[in-house]
């Protein structure tokens, strides 16, 4: 029971977070690739303490990773007591424990979204939250401007085709109408050169011998 007090009243802390539309400058932003590892750092100096929690952007569901508590029975170590996946969450704590890591192997798109990570000593305190963007998944804008772009260059192409067709037909016509134009004026010259020949021929055989 008092663990589901404690899990409701982390979740409303987290949803004021969130629905206070926290601006880019308030958030880490990691931008990694599928099937990539990556770590999530957590300061826990003076807390004995931590949970991780992840948000999903698009259901807003949110989810406890794991939550881990130090001992100093036998020296000071980190116990988990709770880890969502054995198999892809691993968590690293140094020597004094001020410092935990979440490690998140073979990223998914499920995986992007807010981590929120809170430490406790009296009471619950969250650390900078953390946005991981996946790179290969694009948002409906960048999609839409990838769109954009493709049509862009398509019209340009086109007008390039059209600009470098139109110069072309109109040489192709130019030397059609010089070579037309020099067909008829060497036509008409050897015909006026013939019509001359004939004139002089005629007037060869007529005049008196």
């Amino acid at each position: 029971m008092e663990k589901v007090m404690f899990f409701c009243a982390v979740s409303y802390r987290i949803i004021q977070l969130t629905s206070s539309d926290v601006s880019e400058h308030d958030v880490s932003i990691l931008r990694v690739r599928l099937n990539e590892s990556i770590t999530l750092n957590c300061s826990m100096t003076d807390r004995y303490e931590i949970s991780w929690y992840h948000q999903n952007p698009d259901s807003g569901r949110l989810t406890l990773l794991m939550s881990a508590k130090s001992s100093s029975v036998a020296g000071r170590k980190l116990l988990v007591r709770f880890n969502q996946n054995w198999s892809r969450l691993t968590v690293h704590a140094d020597v004094e424990i001020n410092t935990v890591s979440l490690v998140i192997s073979g990223l998914t798109e499920s995986d992007s979204g807010l981590y929120f990570c809170g430490t406790k000593s009296v009471e619950m305190h969250f650390n900078k939250p953390i946005r991981l963007q996946i790179e290969d998944k694009l948002t409906d804008r960048e999609d839409e401007a990838h769109s954009d772009v493709e049509i862009t260059d398509w019209l340009t192409l086109m007008e390039r085709v059209l600009m470098f067709g139109g110069v072309g037909l109109a040489v192709l016509v130019f030397f059609l109408v010089i070579i037309i134009a020099g067909r008829k004026i060497y036509c008409h010259g050897w015909r006026k050169g013939w019509i001359a020949a004939e004139h002089v021929v005629l007037n060869v055989q007529k005049s008196p011998k």
